[in-house]
């Protein structure tokens, strides 16, 4: 049975634990105030020489080899590839595990992948016109097991097709030469497979504040156990991050972001980088697809709501009922058979006055158009009008572009290995202008990943003077965000929904200079006013749920600026980008990520990253 750290009302670990990762170092002092917590005025031998330094409040110090900062999708094929040789690896997760990023829809996810897409060298992997690192892309694609059957890996994995045609075999909602792809699909078995392994420990919601990083090497990362307020620092010889896009930036929609994406996905690991001087790119980009936007009290959710990928792109139509395959110039450019395509059509017609007046366009809901779409569409259908009397047939519904993936990742080597971080390795490292990651890549990344952190693990050599100053620096800011009293301050959550309605323009697919601009302003305010009087209203550590709100906002706000910025300075359109001064794509200037830094002033600046 594998080791899974179950949920306590207080701080500690099992015994099994304690021996397995090298047991637990308080800081020397206790911070006054914190009952229960008792100091410890020495620190157990858990690094040599290389000890942890001591903060003023206690904390628990967990050694191990290899560090998981996320738990989901592209995280699972990652710790696939070190069962498979014995290797131990600690998995930290945010959400209850099983349940955080496209998991938390683990009632419905959508498997997807290329038929056939076995490739024995780098150079028969098809290129692509994205903008990424294609010398990375490619060493991701060979030798894929995992495209030449992945009915049998899921099925290995606890998975089941139960939707199947007539004649037994599955039901693939997609049957295309480049795409094949089944939906029904429980990625509970996944996790609960992956907990039960011996080589795997997890520990869950557990929110990761920062990473250690001492002369441009990766040692770890802190983090915050959300149910009892216990700091937790992570020391390992390798880290990987498969944390996931932000999209919590882009709202509002009467209740929330406009976004499928849980609240936690708030770029933490991403944003810490950019604070120890890293270079994060492509947070410019954006995944979308048309989701339903009536009754306004719903999110606009592919979870809760009715949509169109662009699979049904057909359905979609104009304030006046033309149908946008009908439009001939979306039709000369053939827009409607991909995602990017979708969003560029949609931007002709609300460009051309023929929108929705929150930017988007009409769904036909039509008893015939229902039941081809996404059986959790039809299953929304069926629920919204039981339960609520609205009916999705009887009219067309507004539908808006959902952002469901965000760009904004580390630059990494041929290795998948952060240039700013040695020893950091990262799952999402190479999604460039497709502003997220498809399964199908996070397949690819978390196996090569894992991959390549063996091999320099395999060469790993310790360094001879750590001092692990950052962690004391970070607690002291993370008490700074649940001690601090202002007079006449602002709660987090009121921080965090001046962002989203700040970006709740910017943030759509069609970004003019004056929407980019104004949100600059606005977002610059928040940076010099808002964030100084940010104050939590109790300075609780037991489930602060202000507290978290309040690291959380820190980490939105740079991500938000940085898609505003980053959107301003690439003057050309592509992919699902579209700046209105400039509509057309170009390559010669504009094929490149924009990499961006950031000052201790919060001042942003960028260089070009040819790809």
């Amino acid at each position: 049975m594998g080791n899974y750290e179950e949920e306590k009302v207080s701080g500690g670990m099992d015994r099994r634990s304690f021996f397995k990762l090298g047991g637990l170092t308080a800081g020397v002092v206790a911070f006054a105030g914190m009952a229960g917590c008792a100091p410890q005025q020495e620190m157990a031998n858990t690094g040599g020489d290389n000890e942890t330094v001591a903060a003023r409040v206690p904390y628990a110090v967990y050694d191990t080899d290899i560090l998981m900062i996320g738990g989901g999708y592209g995280a699972s094929f990652a710790m696939n590839e070190a069962c498979k040789v014995g290797q131990n690896v600690l998995v930290v997760d945010e959400a209850p595990y099983g349940f955080g990023g496209a998991f938390g829809m683990n009632f419905d996810i959508m498997n997807t992948w290329v038929p056939g897409a076995y490739y024995e060298t780098e150079e028969e992997v098809p290129g692509t016109k994205k903008i990424r690192n294609e010398a990375l892309y490619a060493k991701t694609g060979v030798q894929n097991e995992v495209e030449v059957n992945p009915d049998v890996v899921c099925a290995n994995w606890g998975e089941i097709l139960s939707d199947r045609k007539e004649d037994g075999t599955p039901n693939y909602i997609y049957d295309f030469p480049t795409t094949r792809g089944f939906e029904h699909s429980m990625t509970r078995h996944w996790s609960d497979h992956f907990r039960a392994k011996d080589y795997v420990t997890v520990h869950d919601r557990t929110m990761i504040t920062d990473l250690i990083i001492e002369d441009g090497r990766c040692l770890g990362a802190v983090g915050l156990h959300l149910p009892t307020g216990e700091y937790r620092v992570y020391r390992a010889k390798v880290t990987l991050t498969a944390a996931g896009g932000c999209t919590q930036f882009y709202g509002w929609n009467s209740t929330s972001p406009t976004t499928n994406n849980v609240c936690d996905n708030t770029a933490d690991v991403e944003m810490a980088l950019l604070r120890h001087g890293g270079k994060i790119a492509n947070a410019e980009f954006g995944s979308y697809d048309m989701m339903g936007v009536f009754p306004r009290s719903f999110t606009a959710s592919e979870g809760s709501m009715v949509g169109a990928d662009s699979v049904h792109s057909g359905d979609l139509m104009d304030v006046d009922g033309t149908y946008l395959k009908d439009y001939p110039e979306i039709a000369e450019k053939e827009l409607l058979g991909t995602q990017a395509g979708v969003i560029q059509a949609v931007s002709i017609v609300v460009d051309a006055g023929k929108g929705t007046e929150n930017g988007g366009v009409y769904l036909d809901c039509k008893p015939e158009s229902l039941s081809t779409m996404r059986w959790m569409y039809q299953r929304n259908a069926a629920l919204l009008k039981e339960k609520f009397g609205f009916d999705f047939t009887e009219q067309p519904v507004e539908v808006v572009p959902e952002m469901y993936e965000h760009g904004g990742e580390p630059i990494t080597d041929e290795n998948a290995m952060c240039v700013d971080a040695e020893g950091l390795f990262c799952v999402r490292a190479n999604a460039g202008s497709e502003g997220g990651m498809m399964n199908i890549t996070n397949r690819r990344m978390g196996r090569y990943a894992m991959k390549k952190a063996l091999e320099y693990l395999a060469t790993y050599e310790e360094s001879e003077a750590v001092t692990y100053e950052g962690v004391a620096a970070e607690i002291e800011r993370l008490e700074d965000l649940r001690t601090r009293q202002i007079e006449g301050s602002l709660r987090p959550i009121t921080v965090r929904r001046n962002i989203q309605h700040a970006c709740a323009e910017s943030g759509r697919p069609s970004r003019s200079v004056e929407v980019l601009e104004t949100a600059k302003a606005e977002l610059d305010r928040i940076m010099n006013e808002d964030i100084p009087k940010m104050a939590c209203a109790d300075d609780s550590l037991v489930s602060n749920a202000d507290w978290k709100d309040a690291i959380e906002v820190v980490n939105l706000l740079d991500i938000a600026r940085l898609s505003v910025e980053a959107s301003l300075a690439r003057e050309e359109s592509r992919d699902a980008l579209i700046r209105p001064e400039y509509p057309e794509t170009d390559d010669a200037n504009w094929k490149c990520a924009l990499a961006y830094t950031r000052a201790e002033d919060g001042t942003l600046s960028y260089e070009k990253i040819p790809y």
